[in-house]
């Protein structure tokens, strides 16, 4: 079985017609502060209390104690944000840490979004590897702080790879699990050095190759960083090197890319060196980029209800317009209340916002009115009802399930 998600479209194509507010909210989210606390917690900066008073990650080394304090570090913030992350153990003493978000249309089919926890140098010198890669790391942290209330098509699992710096064992490990599982994954987003930009120039790549839909997941990435003004100049690598984690994943088949910073032409003097902190970031820089990860895994993912947007706890929502059953296997009625009377034209939008049914073109007074939405007929997906006057707009989204 061929191990791409078999979805209606493919995320570019489905950017490619306007914003998602879904998307953009989750970029308005991301709180680099947030970020920047994570990283110095795990470079050891900052100390950092694991359950019994403060202490240091001073490495993370796989064969330093820093390492089982990180894995305490990461499960500990996980579960701040609702989680209950799993423990994989990859070798004798590798573990990845995974934990899964649910996709509400597609549950069994995956975007991973990932980097690696531990570090170099050796087990003997501190290893703060602030860029690499409690860069990534933190990144993935908040992605699941932000994503966990936000629903999305597929399932998205946020993984932290272990024993990345002894030759990717970790994620080899785990893609090739996978591989034998015949999980269906739609991609892969790896973050692994991603904070440094020493010539200022705001230059960044994506590596990608001939395997599965690489290729078209880099599409998704250039889009996402021209359609929501991010502003790094974006370089594809294709075909890309395979020194991280993404290059598991293309061994096993699976569709993969790489997100880091202009390793090409400037390089970071720091790398897998005892001075690798965050006094070296370009924090601005380090922001747009974990902007632009996250931003297309959830593009991938593809959002729920994207007329929503990405809503905080104050906001309500419009209830004068609501569909019920809501998910459905079959038909919907749609309940609407004008609030003046007036001439409304209601409709029912695919997943791309094009109309594909009329569902009411005339006079409606003030008052509850029950409106067939006709959904037996179209595929699995999450579709809108929309009502428009020339002074009001309201919408619904409707899961239609298989």
């Amino acid at each position: 079985m061929k191990k791409i998600a078999t979805l209606l479209l493919s995320s570019s194509t489905a950017l490619a017609f306007g914003q998602d507010p879904v998307v953009q909210g989750v970029i308005d989210a991301i709180e680099i502060d947030s970020m920047m606390h994570y990283v110095v917690q795990m470079d050891g900066e900052v100390p950092v209390d694991l359950g019994a008073g403060l202490v240091t990650i001073v490495s993370r080394n796989s064969f330093h104690e820093g390492n089982a304090m990180a894995q305490t570090y990461f499960e500990q913030r996980f579960a701040e944000f609702g989680y209950t992350p799993v423990i994989q153990s990859s070798s004798a003493t590798g573990r990845n840490i995974l934990v899964t978000k649910p996709g509400i249309v597609h549950p069994d089919t995956y975007v991973i979004l990932c980097a690696h926890y531990d570090a170099l140098p050796g087990a003997l010198f501190a290893a703060p590897a602030a860029d690499d890669d409690a860069s990534g790391c933190a990144a993935v942290l908040e992605a699941a702080r932000i994503l966990r209330d936000i629903p999305l098509e597929c399932s998205v699992i946020f993984a932290l790879w272990d024993e990345e710096e002894q030759g990717k064992l970790g994620s080899d490990y785990y893609a090739g699990q996978a591989s034998g599982d015949d999980l269906d994954i739609r991609g892969v987003v790896n973050m692994d050095a991603i904070a440094y930009d020493g010539d200022g120039d705001g230059r960044a790549r994506v590596h990608s190759a001939n395997v599965a839909n690489s290729s078209a997941i880099a599409d998704t990435v250039l889009l996402v960083n021209e359609l929501y003004g991010i502003g790094l100049d974006m370089v594809n690598n294709h075909p890309g090197a395979t020194y991280s984690d993404h290059a598991s994943f293309w061994e096993s088949g699976y569709g993969a890319v790489l997100m880091i910073q202009d390793w090409d032409d400037d390089h970071n003097p720091n790398y897998h060196e005892t001075t690798d902190l965050t006094q070296d970031f370009d924090v601005p820089y380090y922001e747009r980029l974990a902007k632009l990860s996250i931003a297309s895994a959830v593009a991938l993912a593809v959002p729920w209800n994207s007329t929503a947007g990405v809503r905080s706890p104050a906001q309500k929502q419009d209830r004068r317009l609501m569909s019920y059953p809501n998910p459905t296997a079959g038909d919907a009625v749609a309940w609407f209340e004008p609030s003046t009377t007036d001439r409304y034209r209601v409709a029912l939008l695919d997943p791309l916002g094009q109309e594909i049914a009329l569902l009411h073109d005339g006079m409606l007074a003030v008052g509850k009115h029950g409106i067939q939405v006709p959904l037996s007929v179209v595929p699995a997906g999450a579709y809108t009802v929309v009502a428009r006057s020339t002074q009001e707009f309201h919408s619904v989204q409707v899961l239609r399930v298989p």
